[in-house]
């Protein structure tokens, strides 16, 4: 792979896999406001609620998650991973209330790893970090 290569996200596998048709339905149809172009992921977690992950930028989402915590992920692949622990119950969960905007806080526990991930109230997924457990590498 050349130093042009830029991962698999583009193509129509990685699209239906991370995308899925009827999923982008339901976040149209949801009335929250998103950046259709910009969704990465959208997933359902373990109660069957409405996730996605945007692009972002330095305060939320896959560039938020990739810049500040790109140590805890590195060669993994982030929307793969969240995709997987969100649909798993976790093992722990508080509400975080930040001003006017409610956050979800959830732990979960994967090969020996913990990790937190939050989204807000209208499945907007902000944040996902390693908490303990070591590198993901």
């Amino acid at each position: 792979m050349g130093s042009g290569y830029n991962g698999y996200g583009h193509t129509e596998g990685a699209k239906n896999r991370f995308k899925p048709q009827e999923l982008m339905e339901q976040l149209k149809h949801s009335g929250v406001k998103y950046t259709e172009k910009d969704v990465v992921l959208v997933t359902k977690n373990y109660d069957n609620k409405l996730l996605w992950l945007e692009k972002g930028n330095e305060q939320s989402g896959l560039k938020h998650i990739m810049d500040g915590h790109k140590n805890n992920f590195k060669g993994i692949n982030v929307p793969a991973l969240i995709k997987t622990l969100a649909k798993q119950k976790p093992i722990s969960h508080y509400e975080k209330n930040e001003g006017k905007q409610l956050s979800d806080v959830y732990i979960y526990k994967k090969n020996g790893k913990t990790c937190l991930l939050a989204y807000g109230d209208n499945g907007y997924i902000v944040t996902f970090y390693r908490i303990s457990g070591g590198k993901y590498v």
